[in-house]
């Protein structure tokens, strides 16, 4: 029996911030962290179509036994370490915390059970791993033997006597959007994530799908562009630009400038090229470094051209996008009762389209203005704007934005 150092003190709230959808999440990243290509959740159903028991499999590297104590064993200094919801990276890899994060398999299951088999020389080795949710403090491991029917490293975690009534269609979903991003960002290497044997299927959450070539002719550097806008928020990881090089390794990710704009507006950017292979991703654009450095950087002509072009590229496709939503937006006012009582006559008629063009063109111009407004807050709005078309009061209507 091997005892589980934690200690911080902020440990046990923060597994409580872990929800089952959020955990399942956390081994998947364990196998995707663990370099693997192919991760595998199997769900055991009961004949009464409940789910007992839950298996995730990865073809990663495994865990050397050697290195058990310290992946077990996890010291750490913060808690917003392991907050799910505080992850701040320039790059995607080490998604998942090793440590902690194995332990929050506590929040549906009352136990799990490890078999992993990694490289050890010129052979592989194999061994189980078992804890228990009632004693989260201590873990079991058997030694290391011989794995001589394998083909190859991976980890299997087994979860036994769910404890959650999980929905099918809630986990799917939640997976969608946790690893849509990160699928596509690795599409090219042949990455997959199954559910039962069948692949991911995110293909509802694409709203739309476009590739396009940018080249800075001065140089004749070339880029290759996927643009993707995605029907809902993505878990955590908002609206990115991912530079990959020639070797289709991610080198580095940032926020585009329409990120966060309170418009619903998601969106996703990946970018490869071999200008990227020996690009300075690290020093600050306004340091005097770049000065003396060697190779590109962002003060580069052919990334500057690069960064105009994707923001020109996503200001175009975010246009008619919010020209779309505004349709939202006026039927949310209608429920909400917010527009003033017209008459079915020409003249009202006028002034109710004459209102909704309005506020259309408002929303497109400043769409944070009708975010998580109240019914109220709502009926406000359209009363000042109302008044102010009434009385062509244009620094009125001025005010209100």
């Amino acid at each position: 029996m091997n005892r589980i150092r934690i200690t911080s003190k902020g440990i046990e709230k923060t597994l409580r911030k872990f929800n089952y959808l959020q955990a399942i999440s956390e081994y998947i990243w364990n196998g995707f962290d663990a370099r693997a290509t192919v991760v595998d959740v199997q769900l055991q159903r009961n004949p009464l179509g409940g789910i007992d028991q839950i298996t995730i499999a990865d073809n990663g590297y495994g865990i050397d036994r050697d290195a058990l104590e310290r992946k077990f064993t996890p010291f750490y200094e913060s808690e917003k370490q392991l907050d799910p919801g505080k992850r701040v990276r320039v790059t995607s890899a080490m998604h998942g915390k090793n440590g902690i994060g194995r332990l929050t398999f506590h929040r549906f299951a009352s136990d799990a059970l490890w078999r992993t088999t990694y490289e050890d020389g010129a052979s592989y080795k194999t061994y189980t791993i078992h804890v228990r949710s009632d004693r989260m403090d201590s873990y079991e491991a058997t030694g290391a033997v011989q794995a001589n029917d394998v083909q190859g490293t991976g980890t299997t975690v087994t979860f036994h006597n769910i404890i959650k009534d999980f929905v099918y269609e809630e986990l799917i979903a939640y997976l969608c959007r946790e690893f849509g991003w990160f699928l596509e960002l690795n599409s090219d290497k042949g990455f997959d994530l199954k559910v039962d044997g069948s692949p991911l299927d995110y293909s509802s959450l694409i709203r739309e799908k476009e590739w396009r070539e940018f080249v800075h002719k001065p140089t004749q550097t070339v880029f290759h562009l996927k643009y993707i806008q995605w029907n809902d928020r993505i878990n955590h990881e908002h609206s990115k630009i991912y530079f990959i090089d020639s070797t289709l390794t991610e080198k580095h990710k940032q926020p585009t400038t329409f990120n966060n704009k309170s418009d619903s507006f998601y969106h996703s950017v990946y970018i490869q090229s071999s200008f990227f292979d020996h690009f300075d991703f690290d020093t600050d654009p306004d340091s005097e470094q770049l000065e003396f450095g060697f190779g590109a950087n962002k003060r580069s002509e052919e990334y500057l051209f690069l960064i105009d072009e994707v923001s020109a590229l996503i200001k175009q496709k975010r246009k008619p996008y919010l020209k779309t939503y505004s349709d939202v937006v006026i039927q949310d006012f209608t429920e909400a009762d917010a527009f003033p009582p017209f008459l079915d006559i020409p003249e009202d008629q006028i002034k109710k389209e004459e209102l909704e063009f309005v506020i259309r063109e408002m929303y497109q111009a400043a769409p944070k203005i009708f975010i998580d407004l109240n019914r109220e807050q709502k009926k406000m709005v359209v009363h000042l704007i109302h008044m102010a078309l009434g009385s062509n009061d244009r620094q009125q209507l001025l005010n209100v934005l």
